[in-house]
């Protein structure tokens, strides 16, 4: 992730190792074989947990092993049923899950907020790694069950964190602001709250 005005994450090329045997199995055991029995029921909350390795892999692993090659979501994914036992069986079908997991992965609202500074003149814009990503405002898709004020919390957070080490939590205990977006070209919803 970059921030608008600072430098980017370092990334490995697309040249790189693999991830080992050891480490995919980590990633299995801390994603999908110790969440509760419900977060199993269907492949689109499968593929979130998958989603989260992926960034866990990306953040943590990639980002201390140059050595490691950086992997898209879809290759991660194929890995992880390859590896993993519980996905193991399921591996034929990988490419309609995956493409059924996109299509499900519109609908998902999305939160964040419009972070404007004291002039109401500069706004914080942060940008995805990969090449191709392109700026906005944080954030992020809800989760099951989540209110939209906690989902722009936690992404929102995320950013200021790995920024600046401070959190949106003081600013959304106050009356605020927000507004639904639809964007008709994804059919996308966003649920964005200016501060």
């Amino acid at each position: 992730m970059t921030m608008a005005g600072g430098g980017g994450l370092n990334r490995s090329s697309s040249r790189g190792q693999l991830p080992p045997q050891e480490l995919l199995d980590d990633l299995c055991s801390r994603f999908l074989l110790n969440v509760p029995k419900e977060e199993l029921e269907s492949f689109e909350r499968i593929l979130f947990l998958l989603e989260q390795a992926h960034w866990f892999y990306e953040d943590n692993s990639v980002e201390h092993n140059p050595n490691l090659k950086s992997l898209s979501f879809k290759d991660f994914t194929s890995l992880m049923f390859k590896s993993c036992t519980a996905l193991r069986p399921y591996i034929a079908h990988l490419d309609d899950i995956y493409k059924d997991f996109n299509n499900y992965k519109f609908r998902v609202p999305v939160s964040g907020a419009i972070i404007l500074d004291d002039t109401y003149e500069r706004c914080l814009l942060v940008k995805g790694w990969k090449a191709g990503a392109s700026w906005s405002f944080p954030r992020g898709k809800r989760n099951k069950d989540e209110e939209d004020h906690t989902c722009a919390v936690r992404e929102v957070n995320f950013c200021l964190y790995h920024v600046h080490a401070c959190s949106l939590f003081s600013f959304l205990s106050a009356p605020y602001n927000f507004f639904e977006a639809y964007c008709t070209c994804s059919d996308e919803i966003y649920y964005v709250y200016i501060l």
